[in-house]
């Protein structure tokens, strides 16, 4: 096995765990266990560990090693605040240059959430989320956007999986209808409102010491 596949077994293996909840925010990703239960060498492990602690899934804490991130509400306000500036600027620049790839993608995973939302899995809606807000990303052309707001959506959907209770994505798969309908209709004013009520601005409309 080269390194690189075995780097991204242990990183798809990890991240599995993230998101069927068989790891939880501060468990301890201890590099032993790992490669006893993979297979898979602690050198492949540790880089599987940086990966992820760039996409904010793992951090790593001076005597205690990896841990899955465990963040505060005050992180997710900064964090829904940060990517709901980023991503009304990449839907603009979206609309100009949205491809008929890009939209055939989003309608396939809208209709994947739709197959989701009959027998609610949160591991998939969180998965499926993630990749319909990457798609506008990707669309603006930016790489700057795409890059950091892939970050952030990391963070998003390590929230969702430890946080949100929903027991259907009925309201996001509205929104996201909305949003592609606006992207495919180059409907400026109507993918902005939509975006505001999906990403819930207006929730994070003030700052926390503001509350």
């Amino acid at each position: 096995m080269k390194k690189a596949s075995a780097v991204d077994q242990v990183y798809k293996y990890i991240k599995n765990q993230i998101a069927t909840r068989q790891l939880y925010p501060g468990n301890r990703l201890v590099e032993e266990e790992i490669a006893r239960e993979t297979g898979i060498s602690r050198t492949a492990i540790r880089a599987a560990l940086l990966r992820l602690k760039y996409e904010g899934l793992v951090e790593q804490q001076p005597y205690r090693g990896a841990l899955v991130t465990r963040p505060s509400k005050e992180d997710l306000f900064y964090v829904c605040q940060t990517r709901g500036l980023l991503e009304i600027d990449a839907f603009r620049l979206a609309i100009r240059r949205r491809s008929a790839d890009g939209l055939r993608a989003m309608e396939e995973i809208l209709a994947q959430q739709e197959e989701v939302e009959q027998n609610f899995r949160m591991s998939e809606y969180v998965e499926l989320n993630r990749r319909f807000h990457s798609i506008i990303a990707a669309q603006s052309g930016n790489p700057y956007y795409e890059k950091y707001l892939n970050e952030l959506l990391n963070k998003v959907a390590t929230y969702l999986l430890f946080w949100d209770r929903s027991d259907d994505g009925a309201n996001s798969l509205q929104t996201h209808r909305q949003i592609y309908e606006a992207l495919r209709d180059r409907d400026l004013d109507k993918g902005i409102a939509a975006l505001s009520k999906d990403l819930g601005l207006f929730e994070y409309s003030v700052t926390p010491e503001e509350k």
